[in-house]
């Protein structure tokens, strides 16, 4: 082989290598910095090292996860608890609630009540109200003086049931307890004549002087009859009619 021959390969070898470098140093430029891996044959013992850091890690864990599922070895009998107090279980039973019965209505005249917003519609139903009641009372005095006096204590209460503001209705209804011998109630329907209604009511007082005598009570059988004469100074002499006709029937 001639000396040219050898110098032109060399030549081209030169040039070989310097496009083959020219080459590299172009992909280099144009690749993504991400993608680059020149690093795993330049630092072989980095990645090792790496590699064998991440295993020491993952068999860190797995020798504390065992760690955890250990089972307790611990019995009833090793454990020592003194109860000083049972509380007792509270039970809460659901129960439904009952149903109230709405009593039916035997007032005619709820409906015109509930209508009637003018005061003049208002004064008639009033009055329409007072005339049954007054037709009530008639037909109990009727049944009081045959001696019907159950009776005519259902017809004093019908009356109330229209008007519930009249203390005719109740001291007759009183007396006709006195008369069942029902001498509580008598007192009652008296007590809510002179609390709610007329404390002057020389009738409802007497009344009630009439059933505590009956009760054996003294003290409130004085006690109504001097306040039936404070309350009623007119009325003196007939309060002792009263009294008198009252004393002879005992």
């Amino acid at each position: 082989m001639s000396l040219t021959t050898k110098t032109l390969g060399k030549k081209e070898d030169i040039e070989k290598q310097t496009i083959s470098e020219e080459a590299k140093q172009e992909i280099l430029i144009y690749q993504h910095p991400e993608s680059d891996e020149s690093f795993l044959d330049e630092h072989p013992s980095k990645v090792e090292e790496v590699i064998e850091c991440l295993e020491a890690i993952e068999n860190a864990n797995k020798t504390d996860s065992s760690k955890n599922r250990v089972k307790s070895t611990l019995t009833i009998n090793d454990l020592e608890f003194l109860v000083t107090q049972r509380n007792a279980r509270k039970t809460s039973v659901y129960r439904r609630p009952k149903t109230k019965k709405v009593p039916i209505n035997t007032d005619q005249f709820t409906f015109m009540r509930q209508i009637n917003s003018n005061p003049e519609d208002r004064v008639l139903a009033r009055e329409q109200r007072e005339c049954v009641a007054e037709t009530f009372r008639r037909m109990g005095n009727s049944e009081y003086r045959k001696l019907n006096f159950s009776l005519a204590k259902n017809y004093y209460t019908k009356g109330l049931e229209y008007i519930k503001d009249t203390p005719v209705l109740y001291v007759n209804r009183a007396m006709c307890s006195i008369k069942m011998r029902e001498f509580k109630l008598s007192i009652m329907d008296c007590d809510y004549v002179i609390a709610k209604l007329d404390g002057n009511y020389l009738r409802a007082w007497l009344y009630r002087a009439a059933a505590y005598k009956r009760l054996n009570d003294e003290a409130n059988y004085e006690d109504s009859v001097s306040q039936a004469r404070r309350l009623n100074r007119s009325q003196r002499e007939f309060i002792d009619d009263f009294l008198d006709k009252m004393r002879s029937l005992l």
